[in-house]
């Protein structure tokens, strides 16, 4: 009969066995079965190095899942970046060839009045190819975790105030009436460019999704914080689509222009919380939306 040593050898190369094949057949129980104290502590160690190359296999998955969703993010970014940076790359083109033309004419108050157009349009494209680029650069920033905040005593309400004024001409264009409600000052220590551009990014959101219908910019103190908002009167947001609206490359609805990256409000929820704060959304489809 082969000796307890043999038969210890031979159980411990089955074990190794099945543990290089991804299997263990070792328990709790079957240690605590073992009569001889140096057998339980040889299959506890077997045990425990199944254990510990199930989770390093489980580890190395999820590393591999989450490259595979950078390198889909990644391309995703690209593909809608390239898309969207076309559209006013050919416009801007087709607007100089235009003005080239019209700079070599004789100009009659028309002719100049089709020119002062063009130029316009010129202008918002490249207005347009600025903040794509900005916000591919701000994606950058954030995926790599390096927003930097410069705080300083401000008073909020001029920060509302100036970035409100300076959306009026775009929400005029779309149909709708843009209006701050105006509180007293709020003074506080914060980053004034970065609510500047969060601001502008829930602004940018509301008129392309508000229907030309009026949307206000309001802002109150509530102590030591203070709380500003958007509020549309526009398509809404089905409860559904609410919580996904600030992940990236998401859009509740298809918007009445030429659309965007997806990923203001993932910029502004990002910001938001960066700054300490957060950032949610209340609607009503065909009611508007208030972020």
């Amino acid at each position: 009969m082969p000796s307890d040593d043999a038969r210890l050898v031979e159980q411990v190369l089955e074990h190794i066995a099945e543990i290089g094949g991804g299997t263990c057949s070792i328990t709790d129980a079957s240690i605590a079965a073992e009569a001889d104290p140096s057998a339980q502590e040889i299959l506890a160690g077997l045990l425990m190095l199944h254990e510990d190359l199930q989770y390093s296999q489980r580890r190395q998955l999820a590393l591999l899942d989450e490259l595979r969703d950078a390198v889909r993010a990644r391309d995703e970014s690209l593909s809608i970046a390239s898309h969207e940076l076309r559209t006013p790359i050919t416009t801007l083109t087709l607007q100089l060839d235009g003005l080239s033309r019209l700079v070599r004419e004789p100009r009659s108050i028309e002719q100049t009045e089709k020119l002062a157009r063009r130029l316009d349009v010129t202008r918002r494209q490249v207005d347009r190819l600025a903040a794509l680029v900005a916000t591919l650069v701000d994606v950058s920033r954030i995926s790599a975790g390096k927003v930097e905040l410069t705080k300083q005593l401000a008073d909020l309400v001029e920060v509302l105030r100036s970035v409100t004024e300076r959306f009026g001409e775009e929400a005029l264009r779309s149909g709708s009436t843009l209006r701050f409600a105006k509180p007293g000052p709020i003074w506080g220590n914060f980053d004034a460019s970065r609510i500047d551009q969060v601001l502008s990014n829930l602004l940018a959101n509301a008129i392309r999704y508000g229907r030309g219908m009026p949307i206000v910019v309001g802002a109150v103190s509530a102590g030591p914080t203070a709380r500003f908002w958007v509020e549309d009167h526009g398509m809404g947001i089905a409860p559904e689509h609410q919580a996904r609206i600030f992940q990236r490359y998401e859009r509740a609805a298809p918007s009445t222009d030429n659309g965007g990256l997806g990923l203001g409000l993932w910029i502004a929820r990002q910001l938001v919380e960066t700054m300490g704060g957060s950032i949610s959304v209340r609607s009503r489809v065909d009611a508007g939306s208030r972020r």
